[in-house]
């Protein structure tokens, strides 16, 4: 019902200003009416059944159904449409990898706003990208988790909703590790961007940690491959605090670390984040480096690269129209006859 009310327009709604005058003749129709004397039955034999009296209560269905027409017959001028057009993305504009940390220090809950409101740095992560995602309406996404090995958890698509089902089930186990590998991360992200003809391609690097255990290879590595081959990485660096509580999790069940009593165990913890690294990555390829540290922060993060990451959508438009009004008119058709038939039979008013 939605969608269908949103594809209605109006063609010439101009019309509509007949609305207004619809009541100055209901009132001058009472005006008149009130100035002479009517007999509401047709014949005098009427007056001699009590029975017939009563089923004459309806005197007003007439006037409704005049009223109701005319009404019908506005609705008509202003020429209803459904708005059948279809829409084709010529040209996705950005191609965007979003790259998420899947470790274990994802379940710090630093940026929980309450103690009775928990929540875990992924449950915020998550919020915040359904957001950015349904703001690039025109552009291709692609979605990779990383631990120490990377997930490809959609490739670049331009179905949102396919996304959001992928993005809600991301958690920390997805992977199979807890540990963290960005190198691994950016070797995914780029091959995935690599190959594309697109105007802009940007990966976009989140992360609470750094590499654990040492990689064989810095990730400086592969953020010069990105610049060789024009992709932009944006990284950034979640979390309000090194030292935090956090949700335990047990990497041979892959989930939580449960008390006797059912509930989650939380202990405090200590997570470092390799900032210096993340800003080398983002310099080399001509982007930036962020810190989030709540949750407002991270949203205007992904604001500003909303912002940074613009590109001209083409589009091909295939304009269709589908007319309503022979519907209202054709009820109003109906509705005037009935009242024509009523108001000359059963409802007839003497003289």
């Amino acid at each position: 019902m939605k969608e269908w009310l949103d594809s209605l327009l109006w063609a010439e709604p101009f019309w509509a200003f007949l609305f207004l005058i619809l009541p100055l003749l209901i009132w001058a129709k009472k005006k008149v009416s009130k100035r002479r004397t009517t007999l509401l039955f047709p014949t005098l034999s009427m007056l001699m059944s009590p029975h017939e009296l009563r089923s004459k209560r309806w005197t007003w269905l007439p006037s409704f159904m005049r009223v109701f027409s005319l009404t019908l017959l506005v609705i008509a001028l202003c020429r209803p449409q459904l708005d059948r057009s279809t829409q084709t993305i010529l040209s996705s504009g950005v191609d965007i990898v979003l790259a998420v940390d899947l470790s274990a220090s994802m379940l710090a809950l630093d940026m929980s706003e309450s103690e009775t409101q928990r929540v875990t740095r992924l449950d915020v992560v998550k919020d915040v990208l359904k957001s950015f995602i349904e703001q690039r309406k025109h552009d291709r996404i692609g979605i990779v988790a990383f631990s120490v090995d990377p997930y490809l958890v959609s490739a670049l698509t331009l179905d949102k909703e396919h996304l959001q089902k992928n993005l809600a089930r991301l958690r920390v186990g997805l992977t199979h590790q807890t540990g963290t590998n960005l190198g691994s991360a950016l070797a995914e992200g780029i091959n995935r961007l690599r190959s594309l003809d697109s105007k802009s391609k940007v990966l976009i690097l989140l992360t609470d940690g750094k590499d654990e255990p040492t990689p064989p290879h810095s990730p400086l590595i592969y953020a010069n491959g990105a610049k060789a081959d024009g992709i932009k990485i944006y990284t950034i660096a979640i979390g309000s605090s090194t030292r935090t509580l956090t949700y335990l999790f047990d990497s041979s069940t892959r989930d939580l670390i449960r008390g006797s009593n059912g509930m989650p165990v939380i202990r405090f913890a200590d997570y470092p984040v390799d900032k210096n690294i993340l800003a080398g990555i983002a310099k080399t390829t001509g982007a930036q480096f962020f810190e989030a540290k709540d949750k407002a922060s991270l949203e205007s993060i992904y604001d500003e690269i909303d912002r940074l990451e613009k590109s001209e959508v083409e589009m091909g438009v295939n304009a269709l129209f589908e007319d309503l009004y022979p519907w209202p008119l054709g009820a109003a058709i109906i509705f005037l006859c009935l009242e024509f038939i009523l108001a000359r039979t059963c409802y007839l008013r003497i003289p």
